[in-house]
């Protein structure tokens, strides 16, 4: 009994943290929102040389919080998050720019109306982080929050808050953007719970696909929006031609890295048979067991084998004729391909990054994904009094309506023609 009730004293104190921290991050975004998108992108420039400065400690951090060599963090985490900041300072204002629409395209019976359409920050966006790489997906996506001009909370996987403690902490508050706009939540499940209940505007979750259909139950009750980044079951397929010891070898980087822990690290090996036992003979020279390796005769049995899998996070091809290989890849239902590679083209902050299927839905990183972060407004400007649509209906309507249809989108110049003389003679649409 008491056991239960220091757990339920401890789940209220964490629900009132979540709520504390809500209420913080949302007080001040709405003043970093009004911040023109330069500065904001100039801030995460100031940052990035921040978390330069300080990269070594930010690996030794990470790297204690897996067991796993500094040296793999630097180059896994570290470095790749210094790029992404690098191209949200580089082309944050270009990508969230207004767009504005006049004349070219614009609709007949819009006349003298023009659009644009700008990008708005959500508010609260939560960041639900995993345990494989603590520090580099969450910080990747709470600086294309801040880009956007939102406010982030993050609730980091058990026992990964080290990283973000230390560049929240120590290295973001020194860099010139509010503290105050990111807050750390508790690593508990139920704090995610809890900020969904208590308002967010938007979601990010990374994690198992077991997990992620959990959690978007919680979503659902409230109608807020995500971006599910969930499990892979990554295939490499190598084909009649490939270059079979670059195919163990990137096999092999791919088991290693991060010891196997990576949503794209290859599940399975799907092999022309007639390189069947070549593959086998080079992966057992580079220590790799070659179990879980499927033969097959040709690319309709090798697609029919990775349609199996619910998953569509990622796939590797290894083949020397790039032409085919691409129009191979065409066929694939993933989010990200690599062609002779695997797993680290997908870090280029360029790209988007997020799968289909069970893999879930939405990206995060690059253009795609800084966009994710805002919604579209689309305004309107009428520069015109005539709007005649304002007039009540009357009888002989549905003639102009009709004779307009035939102007704009009947097929032959002289059905144009009288549609056209038709809407002329109508007193109904001159303008007064």
């Amino acid at each position: 009994m008491i056991a239960v009730m220091d757990e339920h004293r401890m789940l209220e104190a964490d629900a009132e943290e979540v709520r504390r921290a809500i209420g913080t991050a949302r007080d001040v975004q709405r003043t970093w929102a009004r911040r023109p998108i330069r500065e904001r992108a100039a801030l995460i420039g100031s940052l990035r040389s921040l978390i330069a400065e300080h990269a070594a400690e930010l690996a030794q951090a990470t790297g204690a919080a897996q067991g796993r060599p500094i040296s793999e963090k630097m180059v896994s985490e570290v470095l790749p998050l210094l790029e992404a900041a690098r191209f949200l300072e580089k082309k944050s204002r270009q990508i969230l720019r207004p767009k504005r629409f006049g004349i070219a395209g614009r609709p007949l019976w819009l006349w003298g109306s023009s659009f644009e359409v700008q990008r708005k920050p959500f508010g609260v966006i939560l960041i639900v982080g995993p345990a494989n790489y603590p520090l580099f997906v969450p910080a990747v996506q709470m600086l294309h929050a801040l880009a956007a001009g939102n406010a982030v909370v993050i609730k980091p996987a058990a026992g990964a808050s080290g990283p973000l403690t230390l560049l929240l902490d120590h290295v973001m508050r020194r860099s010139g953007i509010p503290f105050e706009l990111v807050q750390l939540l508790p690593e508990s499940v139920e704090a995610a719970r809890e900020a969904v209940r208590f308002g967010v505007e938007k979601a990010i979750f990374t994690g198992s696909s077991e997990n992620g259909r959990d959690f978007l139950g919680e979503l659902a009750a409230q109608n807020t929006p995500s971006v599910m980044e969930l499990s892979g079951a990554d295939a490499v397929f190598v084909r009649a031609d490939a270059d079979v010891r670059l195919a163990a070898r990137a096999i092999a980087f791919g088991l290693r890295l991060n010891a196997g822990n990576t949503c794209m690290a290859p599940q399975t090996i799907i092999v022309h048979q007639s390189v069947e036992a070549a593959l086998a003979k080079a992966m057992r020279a580079v220590g790799v067991e070659s179990g879980g390796v499927f033969p097959v005769r040709d690319d309709e049995e090798a697609l029919a084998i990775a349609g199996l899998d619910e998953h569509g996070l990622g796939a590797a091809i290894f083949s020397r004729d790039r032409r085919s290989a691409r129009a191979f890849a065409d066929k694939l239902a993933t989010g990200f391909v690599t062609i002779n590679d695997i797993i680290v083209p997908t870090a280029d902050p360029r790209f988007p990054f997020g799968g289909v299927r069970g893999s879930g839905f939405g990206v995060t990183r690059g253009g795609e994904g800084l966009l994710e972060m805002t919604y579209g407004q689309n305004v309107s400007i009428r520069r015109t009094r005539f709007l005649p649509h304002l007039d009540s209906p009357r009888d002989g309507d549905e003639v102009i309506f009709g004779a307009l249809i035939g102007c704009l989108h009947g097929s032959g110049l002289a059905k144009k023609l009288r549609a056209l003389l038709t809407l002329v003679r109508a007193d109904r649409i001159r303008p007064k």
